[in-house]
């Protein structure tokens, strides 16, 4: 491997077959490089009489934004594709934190440079920190493959590997819909958006994008009145009620007869998650004596109702 300066001009980077990463800020790395200058040059290599980058985007493209027109680089002296691959793989196994995505084009890599499959799976998968069986790389490798609009999504929301492994089975076309839904989604909400959809295609033996571009879902997101969180909340409670139509229909009935109960809102009456048990919760909230007193009376005059009596026909 020899150290050279090379002109920005020289480094072919429409050649992108040692890339593993595509989604980053450049912002502290070029604060960085006013600062104190490259301290860790790039890694080129000399393929098909043009010099490709290896190791270093982000390097690269902030020396672009910093209008540098030549920089130190370190060229490896390597014909074989894998080889350099491997070179530049441990360089940054050494020395950094590899994201799900960056995992699966590092694998993705492996394969296509015609690394033994038995060996990426019992060698690589652990460095990776992924456990070592032939269904997680088939998952990995699927990852790669996914649409560039679907990846930035999994970036930006930093999604989960069980989410993005239902997400990656659905067809282009339904993982276009899902986008908006899972754009203002947390992590809880996007599993259970991705779990249900599958059930409810799986069960009924229909599309997902069947469910996806019914009437009631495509009224909802062409609204103007709702928030993109609303129209999740409201498309999310759609689903679930597919998925568990005699559990919302129960869910209903409850939530309809605490509205005619009137509580004060420091007063909940909570049943167990699924109605699976026969205890009810009751949590209430007090700031002082006379608050607690207030409240002690009103669970008594609940008690004493027959609406409150109600309540137990959904043990």
């Amino acid at each position: 491997m020899k150290k050279k300066n090379l002109p920005l001009k020289e480094i072919f980077l429409e050649d992108e077959r040692f890339r593993i990463s595509y989604y980053f800020s450049l912002e502290k790395l070029i604060l960085s490089l006013q600062e104190v200058g490259l301290l860790n040059p790039p890694l080129v290599a000399l393929q098909d009489k043009r010099f490709i980058l290896v190791s270093g985007w982000k390097r690269i493209l902030a020396c672009i934004k910093l209008g540098l027109s030549s920089l130190p680089v370190f060229v490896i002296e390597e014909k074989a594709e894998l080889k350099t691959f491997l070179a530049a793989f441990y360089e940054n196994l050494a020395t950094r934190e590899f994201s799900l995505l960056e995992k699966a084009e590092i694998l993705s890599r492996l394969k296509k440079f015609g690394e033994d499959e038995k060996k990426i799976v019992q060698h690589y998968l652990p460095l990776l920190d992924i456990p070592s069986t032939l269904s997680n790389l088939e998952s990995y490798l699927a990852f790669s493959q996914l649409e560039s609009e679907v990846k930035r999504i999994i970036h930006k929301k930093n999604m989960l590997f069980s989410s993005v492994k239902i997400f990656a089975g659905f067809t282009p076309q339904e993982r276009k819909s899902l986008l908006p839904l899972l754009l203002p989604s947390g992590q809880n909400k996007m599993k259970e958006i991705l779990e249900d959809l599958k059930e409810i295609s799986r069960r009924n033996d229909i599309p997902a994008i069947k469910i996806l571009s019914s009437k009631e879902t495509l009224d909802i997101m062409g609204s103007e009145k709702l928030s993109p969180l609303q129209k999740t909340d409201k498309i999310r409670l759609i689903l679930m009620k597919k998925r568990y139509p005699a559990l919302s229909s129960r869910k209903e009935s409850f939530d309809s007869l605490l509205k005619k109960l009137r509580l004060p809102k420091n007063i909940m009456v909570k049943p167990s998650p699924f109605f699976e048990e026969e205890n009810f919760s009751v949590n209430f909230s007090f700031g002082n004596h006379k608050e607690l007193k207030t409240i002690l009376v009103k669970l008594h005059e609940l008690a004493a109702k027959q609406e409150f009596a109600a309540i137990f026909k959904f043990k």
